[in-house]
């Protein structure tokens, strides 16, 4: 749903606020609770520290490391990210609120269990290597040439490097077993070891798609008949009242049946065809007669399209080929999440305007060979 103000406060940079907390807190959770890191493994390597600083070296250091740059990155951009925040939000007002959860839970659950873990690492060693440029250009203004900057930069990257090697090492063999449980596979069992737990969060996907597309056909027809009586007005309560259920209903079904009953096919092929014809129709009309939802409205019109793609697949993932099968869901989210960001990215970059990162505020020229020599004066 749209992003408002709160007394005051903006929800934009609230969400920055629980994303300043919740990062560390994920990290520490996935190091200290399910041991990706061991501290049996560095002491090994290191034995000369003590079991002591071993722990302290992995609990607390490993934790640290991996979410500080996002800290760092959250804090001092707080301002044009909760922009950003709130930019989206009057954005995405204007869209339904199915569509709103579409996007927003295949965003979190991307960035939650693949970015956050497999990126941080990297992340982290890449900003130790680049902290001492930074800390120069922020305090003076001045650029710092690579070959003056490389030696301290390598010597802060040494403990993010070496606890990055060891999160990866780790992170693969737990990582084979949660692909095992995202894409299921198992002869027999329940849902999720038989399908996956991305077969429950497409059909939750699937189930929004299917609700959005038809408010937003109800709403549409509203719109016309609007046109034809101005004392015509849209029942906004309705329309959200037959998304829920509509949704609702479609989830409901698309967990009952059995994944693999041939009644399945004939059922959802039907609920899918009526859908991506609705939002066809509806699209191309729009299209015809210059139609927006609303006349201010600047949501990229792949946010729509991708809706009735992502039902498309659902025909897909009834096939018989077995690549197909477990690998469509998986990328119909991934393209579901790449809009999300894309629109994230268009509204970092319209708050520029308002707020202005500091790394991108020049103050000053480069350094030159000269500006290294000391001047005696």
């Amino acid at each position: 749903m749209a992003l408002k103000k709160l007394k005051g406060l903006k929800v934009g940079r609230l969400i920055v606020l629980i994303l300043l907390i919740a990062i560390p807190a994920f990290f520490f959770i996935l190091i200290d609770a399910f041991h990706f890191l061991t501290w049996e493994q560095y002491y090994n390597v290191m034995p000369w520290i003590g079991e002591g600083w071993s722990k302290f070296f992995v609990w607390f250091c490993a934790p640290v490391f991996f979410s500080m740059p996002w800290v760092i990155f959250l804090f001092i951009d707080k301002d044009r990210i909760g922009e950003t925040f709130d930019n989206m939000g009057r954005a995405l007002r204007k869209v339904s609120v199915g569509l709103n959860i579409f996007y927003g839970v295949n965003a979190l659950f991307i960035f939650t269990f693949f970015i956050l873990p497999f990126g941080s690492p990297a992340i982290a060693v890449l900003a130790a290597f680049s902290l001492v440029p930074w800390l120069i250009r922020s305090r003076t203004g001045v650029r710092v040439p690579f070959w003056i900057a490389i030696i301290p930069g390598i010597l802060l990257a040494i403990i993010p490097v070496f606890l990055a090697v060891g999160f990866y090492w780790n992170y693969g063999p737990i990582w084979s077993s949660i692909w095992n449980s995202w894409i299921g596979g198992a002869t027999t069992g329940n849902l999720i070891q038989t399908e996956g737990w991305v077969y429950i969060l497409y059909g939750f996907g699937y189930s929004l798609a299917i609700g959005a597309v038809v408010a937003g056909f109800i709403s549409f027809i509203y719109e016309g008949a609007s046109q034809v009586d101005r004392y015509q007005e849209q029942p906004a309560g309705l329309v959200y009242i037959v998304e829920f259920l509509v949704a609702a209903g479609i989830f409901l079904l698309y967990m009952l049946i059995d994944p693999n009953a041939a009644s399945r096919r004939t059922i959802f092929l039907i609920i899918s065809i009526v859908s991506v014809s609705l939002g066809a129709i509806e699209f191309l009309l729009r299209w015809i007669k210059n139609l927006r939802r609303q006349k201010d409205e600047k949501v990229p019109i792949s946010a729509y399209i991708i809706l009735p793609l992502f039902i498309a697949v659902d025909f897909i993932r009834t096939g018989k080929v077995d690549f197909f099968r477990e690998y469509s869901l998986t990328i119909a989210l991934a393209l579901a999440c790449v809009i999300y960001f894309i629109l994230f990215i268009m509204a970092y970059s319209f708050a520029g305007e308002t707020y202005q990162s500091p790394w991108s505020q020049d103050k000053g020229g480069d350094i030159t060979e000269e500006d290294v020599d000391i001047e005696e004066e």
